[in-house]
């Protein structure tokens, strides 16, 4: 059985074209999966005071962040050749909640480092969300879409430190990856109705 008559394969339909509104809406999604991944630096003080951790050995939450990242790479954005995208975002978004909350949550420096893997892991749905906009752009909008989209990630990656470190000053870290975790929620919502 070839890829392409797989009942998993999400056959785009490019004829109809990406409407602006799912643009803007990946676009964003795209800015909130990658931000999770940059939300730790400034807080790093805070998480080893927290969870009573040298301050030598913090900066591997974001190194685990990084390896779940690499590890993502690797092995689910090719699930998006082969199974049907919409469910994989879908999928990717809400595990992505569960894994914040897991972080929030964390209260032994072990259960911290895997639940910022998961993060990374799940933080790829960026390069899914990207090739899913290719997928369904007309081949007239396709670049507009796709740098539409891609403005997105760099866009999560700048306001990430800028938000995190605001909202902790309010609250504490947990608090940066709870809110992470409830907007991650509504986004699957919104893309469940939409995409």
């Amino acid at each position: 059985m070839t890829a392409d008559a797989s009942p998993f394969v999400r056959q785009a339909d490019s004829s109809t074209g990406l409407s602006p509104a799912l643009t803007l809406l990946f676009s964003i999604t795209c800015a909130l999966a990658v931000a999770n991944v940059y939300f730790a630096q400034p807080l790093l003080d805070s998480m080893a005071q927290s969870l009573g951790v040298a301050p030598s050995r913090i900066g591997r939450v974001v190194t685990a962040t990084q390896v779940g990242y690499a590890l993502g790479l690797l092995f689910i954005v090719p699930l998006g050749d082969l199974l049907n995208r919409k469910w994989l975002i879908l999928s990717q978004v809400l595990l992505s909640a569960v894994a914040l909350v897991a972080v929030g949550s964390a209260r032994q420096w072990p259960v911290l480092l895997a639940a910022m893997i998961a993060v990374g892991l799940l933080a790829v749905v960026v390069q899914v969300l990207v090739a899913y906009t290719a997928a369904l752009a007309t081949p007239t909008q396709r670049g507009q879409a796709v740098g539409t989209v891609t403005s997105g990630i760099v866009l999560g990656i700048l306001m990430a430190r800028f938000t995190s470190g605001l909202i902790a000053d309010l609250a504490d870290w947990r608090t940066v990856y709870f809110v992470s975790s409830g907007l991650m929620l509504m986004l699957a919502a919104v893309l469940c109705k939409m995409a």
